[in-house]
């Protein structure tokens, strides 16, 4: 696998160093970036909150975001596209002249009528986590396919226990996997007592913070 980067983006390059791919710089007849896998790519144009911004007023972004509907880029068919959005909005939309609405139309414009999915990286670390994890599922094939019902779960055909059905049951819950669940028996005992735990209580488990207790609460209520 291979990251084609655009010449104009070296100010970011340190962020690469530690990507498990190969580095090419190159001059990108669009986009910014480009992960080539096999026989295909994943186009990607990063802009600053500002830049984004910047090319609303001047009508540049929409040129730019049609430019990235082309089927190929350097000979290689183009799979996927996306908008990556680096920086903070609320830094910028008191001195850009447009408000939350104008971004929120534009926002659902480009992932509605142009299809190009957007992504947010406050930060350089989220912008180089955006780009370990697009690797990593393009190399993994997690981008393609149905998607995946994470609380349906076959039983065994083998005779389970009432505890081993309970412990069945309540993994079968999002964000819930067997181990939490088997946490979550030894300390209450039932999945009734459970079910009328607080959240309080529900964060006295070990491995249940703050989200997950709200989430396990909002299950039973």
């Amino acid at each position: 696998m291979k990251l084609l980067v655009d010449y104009r983006e070296k100010g970011v390059a340190h962020l690469f160093e530690t990507l498990d791919v190969e580095i090419e710089y190159v001059n990108l007849p669009v986009g910014d970036f480009f992960l080539v896998n096999k026989d295909y790519g994943v186009l990607v144009e990063r802009k600053t909150a500002s830049d984004f911004l910047s090319s609303m007023r001047t009508n540049r972004l929409w040129d730019q975001l049609r430019r990235m509907l082309t089927e190929k880029v350097m000979d290689i068919r183009v799979k996927r596209r996306a908008l990556l959005i680096h920086g903070y909005f609320s830094d910028e939309v008191s001195i850009s002249g447009f408000g939350w609405n104008h971004i929120m139309g534009a926002l659902m414009e480009i992932q509605y009528r142009y299809g190009i999915p957007v992504f947010y990286a406050e930060e350089e670390n989220a912008l180089m986590n955006f780009f370990r994890i697009l690797i990593k599922r393009e190399s993994d094939g997690k981008n393609d396919g149905n998607f995946e019902v994470r609380w349906l779960r076959i039983p065994p055909k083998r005779e389970m226990s009432e505890k081993e059905w309970k412990i069945y049951i309540l993994s079968s819950m999002p964000y819930v996997g067997e181990k939490l669940a088997s946490k979550l028996l030894e300390k209450f005992g039932s999945i009734e007592k459970i079910a009328k735990a607080s959240i309080a209580d529900l964060k006295k488990v070990e491995g249940v913070g703050d989200k997950k207790a709200k989430l396990i609460y909002r299950m039973f209520h």
